[in-house]
């Protein structure tokens, strides 16, 4: 089986998440940002935004996370993340929506105000509120077993991992020096995760593309 072609960059949390999936489910990648940019007219043939994740499988061209997920577990059947009964594929989905559109988003604010070296203190403040709330969903939906929907690796997985990636370490660099505090399921998964053989992968390319970046 030839590798699925992922175009972007590791530390992407939306490109973490069809890496996770792919790793979980044994499929080879092969990861690279597009030869002349994601602006590039050969890149915007492909995905007519201009943004990453983007893959080709074969004759598959595909963009958006979030459908490239549900594409890879439809397509390659074995080892399937996204449950097929009805409250499995609804817990699994919940996580990873709060994963996604609330831990994750406020750890990206974070990074990209450090980035863009803006410390306006009301915005700190508001987003520490977002991050708070985000965590606190997500210790309340948090499985206590393995993985973060179960015993077994599902969809959640592939979204709670680059989402709490974002939120433990962008956060730090205001000043946050634990955002996972006393949320005891949170932190017993994260310690799992890190240790795990494919979700430590991807979070140590994470981390040292991140220390890059800030490095200028």
């Amino acid at each position: 089986m030839a590798a699925i072609t992922v175009y972007g960059s590791v530390l992407s949390p939306f490109v973490a998440r069809v890496l996770l999936t792919c790793g979980y489910k044994g499929i080879a990648t092969e990861l690279s940002m597009p030869k002349d940019g994601i602006k590039s007219p050969a890149f915007l043939k492909l995905n007519p935004f201009g943004k990453i994740p983007t893959i080709k499988d074969g004759s598959t061209v595909l963009y958006e996370s979030a459908v490239i997920v549900d594409y890879i577990d439809a397509k390659y059947k074995k080892k399937k993340l996204i449950p097929s009964a009805a409250k499995a594929m609804g817990q699994a989905r919940l996580i990873s929506a709060i994963s996604a559109e609330y831990v994750q988003t406020a750890g990206l604010k974070f990074f990209r105000m450090k980035r863009a070296n803006q410390n306006v203190p009301a915005d700190i403040e508001a987003t520490k509120a977002d991050l708070t709330k985000g965590m606190d969903a997500l210790e309340k939906t948090l499985s206590s077993k393995k993985f973060a929907a179960g015993p077994s690796v599902t969809i959640a997985d592939c979204f709670a991992i680059p989402a709490l990636f974002f939120a433990i370490n962008a956060s730090a660099l205001f000043g946050i020096a634990d955002a996972i505090g006393s949320r005891k399921k949170i932190r017993a998964y994260w310690d799992r995760m890190q240790k795990d053989k494919v979700a430590g992968k991807i979070l140590q390319g994470m981390s040292d593309r991140m220390k890059q970046l800030l490095a200028g």
